[in-house]
């Protein structure tokens, strides 16, 4: 069986959210400060090259890829209802703050943190373990910790991570509580995409989710803030929540719209040169009442 190459760390079908009638997008490389002449599919923009495949055996396997395929699947079903209806189930939350989260560790932004967690947390601590099918066979406990040890398990623990917010039934309660969908139509200011998609308060505990504002198209954002009134105080919202994303991602930024992107690139440079693109995240919190 052949091995998946091109593995996207951010989904095609959330990028596809965000292009234009002909389902392409402008891309913005950071490292160059130029945007690509020319538009670029979902499907070449957002990944590596065998990001997911890991050596079993001293073979190939993307096992892990094919995993995530089918997480998003799932996802990318429960996000399209959502976004038609413009309404969610406590099911399709979940689903909705389940992909924030694996996003969160997905992208290459995470590896510094998860390469130590990977090698840090036990199965136990990500609250799984690894279980023989024919639970009356002894077990070879040798064998068992060989595999434990490995690197397709170690791999396996970036799907684990996220769920581990999910557990936190009190935070799942404040999230049904408090998330809301925030709508901006206006075709002049169509939402930006980087390759760190998760905007998030600070925060140092891998197994918590903060506050966050995560955008689900060109035109609608998930926003979960505790306390929320459900209510955004400035339509400058937008623009900061796009500066926010081109200020956070690693490399990449893309957009529908050349010109808002080229917007969006210049003002993030006027407040660069002011020194005041640390205040983004605070001031894009504020915003939401």
């Amino acid at each position: 069986m052949q091995v998946s190459r091109r593995h996207h760390y951010i989904p095609q079908f959330l990028i596809k959210n965000f292009a234009d009638a002909d389902g392409l997008l402008y891309l913005l490389d950071k490292q160059t400060g130029r945007i690509a002449k020319q538009r670029q599919s979902p499907k070449a923009i957002f990944f590596e090259m065998d990001r997911n495949t890991v050596l079993f055996h001293g073979q190939p396997k993307d096992h892990l890829e094919a995993l995530y395929a089918a997480l998003d699947d799932k996802a990318a079903a429960d996000l399209q209802n959502v976004l038609l209806s413009r309404q969610a189930s406590p099911e399709e939350v979940v689903s909705i703050v389940a992909l924030a989260s694996s996003l969160k560790w997905r992208i290459p932004a995470s590896d510094p943190q998860f390469g130590r967690l990977k090698e840090e947390l036990s199965l136990a601590d990500l609250k799984a373990e690894i279980r023989p099918i024919d639970q009356a066979k002894p077990v070879d406990q040798n064998a068992l910790n060989q595999l434990v040890d490995s690197d397709a398990i170690k791999e396996a623990k970036r799907i684990l991570l996220p769920l581990l917010p999910l557990f936190d039934e009190n935070k799942l309660t404040d999230i049904h509580a408090s998330w809301f969908i925030h709508s901006q139509p206006d075709e002049r200011f169509p939402s930006v995409i980087g390759d760190c998609p998760l905007l998030e308060r600070p925060n140092a505990d891998y197994s918590k989710l903060e506050d966050f504002i995560f955008p689900l198209s060109a035109t609608d954002t998930f926003i979960y803030k505790h306390g929320a009134q459900k209510r955004i105080k400035s339509p400058i919202f937008t623009i900061q929540k796009d500066l926010a994303t081109l200020h956070y991602s690693t490399r990449y930024v893309a957009c529908r719209s050349k010109t808002h992107l080229e917007t969006i690139v210049q003002m993030y440079s006027a407040m660069q040169a002011q020194n005041q693109v640390g205040q983004l995240t605070k001031l894009l919190f504020d915003f939401i009442a």
